[in-house]
């Protein structure tokens, strides 16, 4: 059964929309979104992962129905002391970490701020950093943002998201997904403040110090983030595993939620 989303106000001010699925007494799962995202892009995952995982899924600021600060930006570092917080006040011990894209940067953030709070993670289309062709694009969002709002937003952003026979086949019911944001009532700031914290992201030189075992997954057809800067991030990490995942393009937990739920859930039960 799907339970109800609440909502926590935590000490540093902002109020996080969270929703706890799964077993209780099973290990701890805490899944990261994406940017721009909400706790819906793992809807497709949580029956593969409920029955095995107590899975905390949440909207980061900016996100979903979470606080939208007017002060920005929103950075992973930000970010992973938000859901740190968040960890805190459920009172959630040595959970294990997926993300998405930024998501994956959170995580990163939380295992290098945390040594020893996390078994481990499972990282999807991560990067170490946002080098001068992924700001391009960043700043290329944002002026579509302010001319065209998340319509136009999505029209730019769409054709490095998906893989191209998962886009084919749904483009038209994304489409229409992220153009009823312009009647949610939720303001674009939030977008805004999320893309601008990521232009200057850069964690090449805490990588080495992060010890825990974090299996990194790249999409073959990823042209958000190409399959090698996933692999500059686990060359980088002391305990890592990369595997390039065939016919997935950036978001593998939307494209195929099964496959992705039997490489989480087999890795983590390594351990």
């Amino acid at each position: 059964m799907r339970t109800a989303g609440q909502l926590a106000t935590l000490p540093g001010g902002i109020t996080l929309h969270y929703r706890v699925q799964g077993q209780p007494g099973a290990p701890w799962l805490v899944l990261i979104n994406g940017l721009l995202s909400d706790t819906t892009m793992w809807a497709g995952v949580l029956p593969g992962l409920t029955p095995r995982f107590r899975v905390l899924t949440f909207d980061c600021r900016g996100q979903g129905r979470s606080d939208a600060p007017l002060e920005g930006p929103y950075t992973a570092p930000q970010m992973a002391q938000d859901a740190w917080e968040l960890l805190e006040h459920l009172d959630i011990r040595e959970p294990w970490l997926g993300g998405l894209s930024n998501g994956s940067s959170v995580a990163l953030e939380l295992l290098a701020a945390h040594p020893g709070a996390f078994p481990g993670a499972v990282l999807t289309s991560a990067m170490a950093r946002t080098d001068f062709t992924m700001r391009l694009r960043l700043e290329h969002w944002l002026h579509c943002l302010d001319l065209g709002g998340p319509g136009l937003q999505f029209d730019a952003v769409a054709p490095y998201l998906w893989g191209d026979r998962f886009l084919e086949a749904r483009y038209q019911v994304l489409k229409a997904y992220h153009e009823s944001k312009k009647e949610d009532g939720k303001p674009f700031h939030g977008f805004r403040h999320q893309i601008a914290g990521a232009l200057q992201w850069d964690i090449r030189s805490r990588l080495m110090a992060i010890q825990e075992p974090v299996l990194c997954l790249a999409g073959a057809e990823d042209l958000l983030t190409p399959p090698w800067k996933c692999l500059e991030v686990a060359q980088a990490l002391p305990s890592s595993r990369f595997e390039l995942v065939p016919g997935i393009g950036h978001a593998f937990p939307v494209e195929d939620p099964h496959r992705y739920c039997e490489k989480i859930t087999t890795y983590i039960s390594s351990y």
